[in-house]
């Protein structure tokens, strides 16, 4: 008797939430912008923050820039920034964190799954703190879920979608197999599906095409010059520290008591699946792919980048994957694990190291040492924490050697080396480098290495150097582990 009163309390509440779904759906929307607005705040993460100084670049004249990156986030934030001025990355949270909840939506009439139970278990402690953090993964994901939502309803504009997840993160390239579901046993209409899906692609990538061709003289030349410049040669591929490797695997423990709960609502999973074996295997592709871009980036980039990030990829499209076993019964159930998500990703955001004052401390010591030492704070400097320094008003670009001589250097910690010591404040260093250690040069960072200015030379000088790179390091990759096999077996 108290079994069956506890279910049915439970079935009226669930029943009660699903009346109301639109409201927990705006709930869900409202904290998980409130949640990205602190993060941005708290962290004022790197790579972000590379993203506003490119807008910054494109639309107001700024000084930096890093060409490799891709560039849709960027322009976005640089036209926002007309309407919302210094506020235009809070705008750009907002408003890629609509386009992901528009995307689920898709996904859920395309899939048949209840929209507000997909965002309550989609919406886990990983994604809240990765989606946004580096800039583009919560664009490349909305794009990614519009293009799986649109190649299921076997509709070519999935092209459209397909072209802005590669503009966003060139990491979505991996995802293009899964447009091989637009074929079907009518092989005619699939062709005209698949050349239309290409022609489509093709058609939506042609303003960044042209602005390779007209800035750098090669349709593809940021998107070679980016691998060739983040991807180390493929011949060092190896799993140095496995704990970093399976550190990715944690994040697989917060599916496991959804897997429990949807066990329990669900007893005929097997029926579930042979009823929908075209979403499945849809999904399925999509995890395996996502996995083995965690795979890739484990073996290629070394401990500290933050590389098992990537296996953020693999648990969202397992989510997908069990989404597709869900019943209404679980409202409840999904609500509830939002709300623990929330609380395990604010506890993840409130043990990082960087904070909004901690910088804000260090760049005013920077500032002192340079008013200190040349009387102004009007000058170029190197330094390893470059894009946090030009961020906050201080012109400055990586450490140089060299021809660079003539700019002081600040750096966050103090540095081994043959550099001249000039003064410290509050654990900020700095230095002067050779024959020039008493002069403070401003000059725009654009000419250096990391510089449009620097890329549009070298594009002038061969208009294939892009390609060239790419082609360098892959084909020295592949002699290299020829001759160390060879090598291997003669010893």
């Amino acid at each position: 008797m108290i079994k069956n009163n506890f279910y049915k309390k439970f079935d009226g509440v669930t029943a009660i939430l699903y009346r109301y779904r639109h409201y927990l759906i705006a709930a869900y929307f409202i904290l998980s912008v409130i949640f990205f607005f602190v993060q941005f705040d708290l962290l004022k993460n790197w790579d972000m923050l590379v993203r506003i100084l490119d807008s910054n670049y494109f639309f107001h004249n700024g000084n930096y820039f890093e060409p490799q990156r891709a560039l849709l986030e960027s322009f976005i934030i640089g036209l926002l920034s007309f309407v919302f001025g210094s506020y235009s990355v809070f705008a750009f949270i907002a408003f890629f964190t609509f386009v992901f909840f528009l995307a689920v939506y898709f996904f859920s009439k395309s899939f048949g799954v209840e929209y507000v139970i997909l965002l309550g278990i989609l919406l886990n402690p990983f994604f809240l703190f990765y989606a946004i953090k580096n800039g583009s993964e919560l664009p490349m994901y909305s794009f990614i879920i519009f293009f799986i939502s649109f190649v299921k309803l076997k509709k070519p504009i999935a092209g459209v979608f397909f072209a802005l997840a590669f503009v966003s993160k060139y990491d979505s390239l991996f995802m293009l197999p899964i447009a091989l579901f637009l074929i079907d046993k009518k092989y005619l209409e699939s062709a005209k599906r698949i050349a239309l899906f290409i022609a489509v692609t093709l058609l939506a990538l042609t303003p960044f095409f042209a602005y390779n061709l007209i800035l750098y003289h090669d349709p593809l030349f940021t998107f070679f010059m980016s691998l060739a410049e983040n991807a180390p040669s493929l011949s060092s591929f190896q799993i140095t520290n496995h704990s970093y490797f399976y550190q990715g695997f944690y994040e697989l423990l917060s599916l496991l008591p959804l897997v429990a709960v949807i066990l329990f609502f669900n007893r005929n999973v097997i029926k579930t699946i042979k009823k929908k074996k075209r979403e499945f295997s849809i999904i399925v592709l999509l995890s395996i792919l996502a996995f083995m871009i965690y795979v890739f980036a484990s073996g290629l980039y070394s401990s500290g980048t933050g590389y098992y990030r990537f296996f953020l990829f693999v648990t969202v499209s397992l989510t997908l994957l069990v989404s597709v076993l869900t019943k209404r019964e679980m409202l409840l159930l999904t609500v509830i694990f939002f709300a623990v998500s929330l609380l395990i990703a604010y506890h993840f955001l409130f043990f990082q190291n960087f904070s909004i004052t901690t910088l804000n401390s260090e760049v005013s010591a920077a500032k002192q040492l340079l008013l200190q030492k040349y009387g102004t704070t009007n000058c170029t400097v190197q330094s390893n924490n470059w894009v946090y320094l030009d961020y906050y008003g201080i012109s400055a670009t990586y450490i140089h050697v060299g021809n660079y001589s003539q700019y002081p250097i600040i750096s966050f910690g103090k540095m081994a080396g043959n550099y001249t010591l000039q003064n410290e404040t509050d654990g900020i260093y700095l230095y002067t480098y050779g024959i020039s250690d008493s002069k403070c040069s401003f000059t725009p960072v654009i000419d250096f290495k990391y510089g449009v200015n620097y890329d549009i030379n070298l594009s002038m000088e061969n208009n294939r150097i892009g390609c060239y790179n790419l082609y360098s390091k892959v084909h020295y990759a592949f002699v290299l582990s020829a001759c160390l096999s060879v090598m291997k077996a003669f010893s």
